[in-house]
């Protein structure tokens, strides 16, 4: 079968490789139809990994004799481990994570447990893609939430998101849906090209962030520039979540004799895909295609992935995805 192979940093390319044998009894051999391109991708493309790998974790696939599209989730904890217990699943010690330490999507099958494929019914089956990115947010959010409870003001905390991508999109996106959020949410990116899910949602968009205004900073590009601005405009007893995903080289920008001056609240989400939250996200994206519809972007074949990957130039505040099955599908 044909797969976008990583072999080094910066070395990745299309290969016939041999199609992956299951290792387990609930594993299946799934037709990939569809696969997101995030960042985390482009990262690891830069850094490389211990051994090669076939990357892409937001996967949408289809099994031979059914129907229906299916979601992957690519985490997959022994289930057993301290972590695991406790609930902290992405933080599991033995964790499985395809795209990342095992084989993805960005192949033309996948091999993957059974159990973690999730059937849905979406007009556009290729917003499927954003089911495990809107389940990462759903999970920070629901971290942003509970730490509200220690900022000085009880009501319509001002709040900045800082990043227009994807990730700072969903994060907006259920903030401003949630009965139990009233703060009011401006919006910063350093593009001044149109974003077009923010004016779905009439979310004001700002030129320049000023300091001491906002009790709560979202940074959600990753940029080191992005987490530099949080701590600078934040107000003093505000909360920042770090939600983008740092680069490796990236330092924190505060001293923690400041942080401790500033009495500054630090939280962080990473990940937190379950098989329980996974339905959620499935259930969102249903009741409001119109508005995921704005988050995709280009469509590009498995034969693009390695150029993509490698300049990685999406759509402002868009997801760039591959189409690898065929028009109806590759089953």
């Amino acid at each position: 079968m044909k797969a976008v192979v990583l072999s080094e940093p910066n070395q990745i390319e299309i290969q016939n490789v041999p199609l992956p044998k299951a290792r387990q009894e609930d594993e299946c051999l799934a037709n990939v139809e569809f696969v997101g391109m995030c960042q985390t991708d482009h990262q690891l493309t830069q850094t490389g990994l211990p051994e090669k790998r076939i990357l892409g974790h937001e996967v949408v696939c289809r099994l031979p004799d059914e129907e229906s599209f299916f979601v992957l989730n690519d985490e997959i904890p022994c289930g057993k481990c301290s972590y695991c217990v406790e609930g902290l699943t992405s933080h599991c010690h033995n964790l499985r994570e395809l795209g990342v330490n095992d084989n993805g999507g960005y192949a033309e099958k996948l091999l993957a447990p059974r159990s973690y494929l999730h059937p849905f019914d979406f007009k556009n089956p290729a917003l499927g893609v954003l089911v495990e990115p809107l389940s990462c947010a759903l999970r920070g959010v629901k971290r942003i939430l509970t730490a509200l409870a220690l900022l000085p003001v009880s009501s319509s905390p001002q709040t900045l998101i800082l990043g227009g991508g994807v990730s700072g999109a969903l994060v907006t996106y259920l903030l401003n849906r949630d009965s139990s959020f009233s703060g009011n949410i401006n919006l910063y990116d350093i593009t001044k090209e149109k974003l077009s899910w923010s004016e779905y949602l009439s979310i004001n968009r700002i030129k320049k962030p000023e300091p001491d205004l906002a009790h709560v900073i979202i940074e959600c590009s990753g940029s080191s520039k992005g987490l530099e601005t949080a701590f600078k405009m934040v107000r003093k007893g505000g909360l920042v979540c770090i939600y983008g995903v740092p680069r490796p080289e990236t330092v924190f920008p505060i001293s923690p004799l400041e942080l401790f001056a500033q009495e500054i609240t630090v939280i962080a989400s990473m990940a937190g895909v379950t098989n329980e939250i996974i339905p959620k996200a499935i259930a969102i994206i249903e009741q409001d295609e119109d508005f995921f519809n704005h988050l995709l972007g280009r469509q590009v074949a498995l034969e693009q992935v390695p150029e993509e990957l490698l300049t990685w130039k999406p759509q402002p505040g868009t997801r760039t995805f591959v189409k690898v099955g065929g028009k109806n599908g590759n089953l």
